[in-house]
């Protein structure tokens, strides 16, 4: 049996290494003129995910640090094709641009996919730029949720100086129009200095009405100090965060006032610890899920802020201050603004916060009960809305 089971494991290490695009498993850049020596590696890294057959375009990078002198884009041919670019480790595989930049590739079907893997993208300025950009500009028709999946894999996203030092990039990962996206062990961190940032943004998700893109997954993901850690855009549905770390941003979660087309959001075993607010849905966002985060509220922030509120479950969430003190009137756990739809708040532990829950005057259809408030909880529900339930359990 231990024979087997030994047999196995190797069996199934080398399935996973094969599934995951590392290096080994295709031609190094240094094939292509590309070294750590160059000033330049753009041109090596275009040959070398040219010379790719028309389905398998792929290249990988050995440790050291690889300088490009401007941004590099590439275009996929049309067809069932992918795009890897693959490093021997996060930090050990480095890929710099002094002068902003980033790497970007153009998908042309629904059978486009890129998967970036295992290496870091830097940058030698202070809010420039986009590290990598995923487009899909041109309609593809058809059903977005159909499209072939791309994923990025142990990728870490910082300034050329080290972590939260000065530099940082303008946005981490852009995903335009661009559907079934997984980013697993991302990792995006902007500038240091003070507690709480406004600077950078860490993964921007965006479509339009007649491109919408779906189904997005983070998973055990870091962003610390930027000013907003995902940023879920106009005609986006289906993202999925757990797992993830949202630590001196100036929002974790951040959905914008004014957009249209929102649909399926889900948060869950993440934690938060950010100024302004953890999660901020600022649009009508419907079919949401938060459970079973921690927040750790400054007296600045709330830990879940919804604006615009549709069909939302906040459930079994844990919420506490993050400030020696409290101040004008916060921090506060969950604030849900003008509703439409109606939502379930039960289940949440609430300690030290200056109120709890508010339900503000445009609410209605909250369903409040069995949450757990902390005897330093002053305020634990303010209703000024018309038509919520706080307490008493449902029929």
């Amino acid at each position: 049996m231990r024979r087997i089971a030994f047999i196995l494991g190797i069996a199934l290490c080398a399935a996973r290494a094969a599934a995951s695009g590392t290096a080994a498993s295709c031609p190094s850049v240094e094939a292509y003129g590309g070294s750590t020596a160059s000033a330049d590696n753009g041109p090596a890294l275009l040959a070398a995910l040219a010379a790719g057959s028309g389905e398998g375009h792929c290249v990988s990078f050995p440790p050291g640090r690889f300088v490009f002198a401007d941004a590099v884009t590439f275009k996929l041919p049309d067809g069932s094709a992918s795009a890897t670019v693959a490093g021997a480790g996060a930090d050990v595989t480095e890929l710099t641009w002094p002068k902003g930049g980033g790497l970007a590739f153009d998908y042309v079907g629904a059978f486009n996919s890129v998967h970036i893997r295992n290496l870091s993208l830097t940058t030698g300025s202070a809010g420039v730029g986009r590290a990598l950009v995923l487009d899909e500009t041109a309609n593809l028709g058809g059903n977005p949720a159909d499209n072939a999946l791309s994923d990025l894999d142990g990728v870490t996203i910082r300034g050329a100086d080290g972590y939260a030092v000065t530099d940082y990039w303008g946005t981490g990962v852009a995903v335009i129009g661009v559907s079934n996206v997984n980013m697993t062990g991302l990792d995006v961190t902007g500038p240091g200095g003070a507690a709480y940032q406004s600077h950078g943004l860490g993964v921007v998700l965006q479509g339009s009405a007649a491109d919408p893109p779906v189904v997005f997954n983070i998973a055990g993901a870091t962003f610390n100090y930027l000013g907003k850690g995902v940023v879920y855009a106009n005609q986006v549905q289906g993202l999925t965060v757990t797992q993830s770390n949202f630590v001196g941003d100036d929002y974790g979660i951040y959905v914008p006032a004014g957009l249209t087309g929102l649909d399926q959001l889900a948060v869950t075993a993440s934690q938060f610890n950010c100024a302004n607010a953890g999660i901020y849905v600022g649009s009508y966002t419907s079919d949401t899920l938060f459970g079973s985060n921690l927040f750790i509220v400054p007296n600045t922030g709330t830990g879940i802020l919804l604006g615009q509120a549709w069909l939302y479950s906040v459930v079994g969430n844990a919420f506490n201050t993050g400030s020696a003190s409290m101040a004008s009137g916060r921090p506060i756990g969950i604030e849900i603004g003008a509703t439409a739809g109606g939502g379930t708040i039960t289940g949440n532990l609430f300690d030290n916060m200056a109120v709890a829950i508010v339900l503000e005057q445009a609410s209605t259809g909250a369903n409040v009960q069995s949450n757990e408030y902390s005897p330093n909880v002053p305020v634990t529900v303010r209703n000024l809305g018309s038509g919520n339930r706080v307490g008493g359990g449902s029929p």
